[in-house]
């Protein structure tokens, strides 16, 4: 029986209950066709912006050293369908300031008018955008009962590739880390420790570390983040990885810039001994990863020179990098990402994904991100092996990665559901701890006193 306006928003109303409660997830209602009509008349009515603190261990980059959180932004849009939207954007009090700031023009507009938002927002607002984008998209998909991937033109793959994310790394349970005066939660020693890796700054210890994260999760291709130890040791780590793969796995590196170019040069002559997926970020700015790229012949990936539309004009002249790690963060939003893939054949770039550290929701865009994209087609980066099993957002455990790979959810827009519990855990931890940023030098110089990010 057809149902009235009325009606319609009572039933939506009331399917949307399940999608938000602590309770096990509940499939969301497939609208009816006669209610599907009614969906031009939906409307934002509400912004709810929950920044969130969830547990970091001490990883190393050329940056520093994680602290003991890192920060995002929970958004979700609320309609006169009583049909909810969710998404998460990177952390910091001024995304969250910006993100609060669109509740006086956003309360009264459509979900499916997001591309005009970015204007509203301004220029240095991406990651902003991103989260809102991502929270229209979740709430159509909720509406119309279709996952993401469906609404930006289908999935061209139901199974997406990871690479393992490796990181030299202090204990969870170091004195100095449970000593940080921003740690709010019951973290301790030994079997109360963030998690049981321990440190690995050596060799030896990040080749066994790889070697257990193909164990775990089944990864195929192996990137090392590199800047940290000085460039001959992290050389020897990647040997040393090699060598307990047999020789079989593609492996990356990741020195954030933190190069000299000669340095560069010298040791991308001599990672051609050795299985290599990619060279990323080795040395700063186009013009020297163009040099780099030029004399090694090797192919070089970035995260870095290249994170914005207003970068490919000097990249074309350039030409710095083979493979473009999108982030749908920096770039714009999903669709901008697509943009990217659509441009990459002529500029003769292949892509993979940029990852920071994030929770299940931005899990699952970037599930998405890999599934709609053909070009795509390097294993993507993911932190969301040091998120601990448990201290994420939603509802269920983590998800699973199985042989490498991620699943898109099968659940109407992103798939995943927020846990109202785990959620307000989360912000009392962002309240408790005073972290307002991002600040990974403060931690390395308790640890290492007198640390500096000088080139090698």
């Amino acid at each position: 029986m057809p149902l009235n306006r009325r009606q319609w928003f009572a039933a939506a109303t009331a399917a949307s209950v399940g999608l938000i409660t602590v309770r096990a997830a509940q499939p969301a209602a497939v609208v009816a066709p006669d209610a599907q009509r009614s969906l031009r008349d939906l409307r934002i009515t509400a912004i709810r912006v929950t920044p969130i603190a969830l547990p970091d261990p001490p990883i190393l980059a050329a940056s520093g050293a994680h602290g003991p959180y890192f920060l995002r932004n929970v958004i979700e849009l609320e309609t006169n369908a009583g049909i909810t939207g969710i998404g998460e954007t990177r952390g910091g009090e001024s995304i969250t300031k910006t993100l609060n700031a669109a509740r006086s023009w956003l309360v009264g507009e459509s979900p499916f008018a997001y591309r005009t938002f970015p204007a509203r927002l301004g220029r240095e607002a991406l990651s902003a955008y991103a989260g809102l984008e991502l929270a229209c998209l979740d709430l159509i998909g909720r509406a119309t009962g279709r996952r993401v991937c469906e609404l930006l033109g289908g999935p061209v793959r139901e199974r997406v590739e990871f690479a393992s994310y490796l990181f030299y790394r202090y204990a969870a349970d170091h004195p100095t880390v449970l000593a940080d005066k921003a740690l709010a939660d019951d973290r301790g020693r030994g079997d109360r420790a963030l998690d049981q890796w321990g440190d690995v700054r050596t060799p030896e210890a990040m080749a066994e570390m790889a070697w257990q994260f193909k164990k775990k999760w089944g990864f195929r291709f192996h990137k090392l983040k590199a800047g940290v130890l000085p460039p001959d040791v992290e050389l020897e780590t990647l040997r040393a990885m090699n060598a307990r793969f047999g020789g079989k796995e593609p492996l990356r590196i990741d020195p954030n810039a933190r190069w000299t170019v000669p340095t560069a040069l010298r040791i991308g002559e001599q990672l051609k001994s050795l299985p290599l997926d990619y060279y990323e970020d080795p040395v700063e700015g186009q013009a020297a990863m163009g040099e780099v790229r030029q004399k090694t012949g090797l192919k070089l990936s970035t995260n870095m020179c290249v994170t914005r539309f207003e970068h490919i004009p000097d990249a074309v002249r350039l030409k710095p990098v083979d493979i473009v790690l999108v982030d749908h963060h920096s770039f714009g939003g999903i669709p901008a990402c697509q943009a990217i893939g659509d441009l990459s054949p002529s500029l003769g770039w292949s892509l993979s994904q940029h990852s920071n550290n994030h929770g299940g929701i931005t899990m699952a865009a970037m599930i998405t991100v890999g599934a709609v994209i053909p070009q795509l087609t390097y294993a993507s980066d993911t932190h969301y092996v040091w998120l601990p099993e448990g201290a994420d957002i939603i509802v269920g455990g983590n998800l699973p990665i199985k042989d490498g790979m991620m699943n898109v959810p099968a659940g109407p827009g992103l798939g995943v559901e927020l846990d109202r519990g785990k959620l307000a855990i989360a912000h009392e931890r962002y309240v408790k701890s005073g972290m307002r940023s991002r600040n990974d030098a403060d931690l390395m110089r308790r640890l290492e006193p007198g640390w500096q990010r000088k080139p090698f």
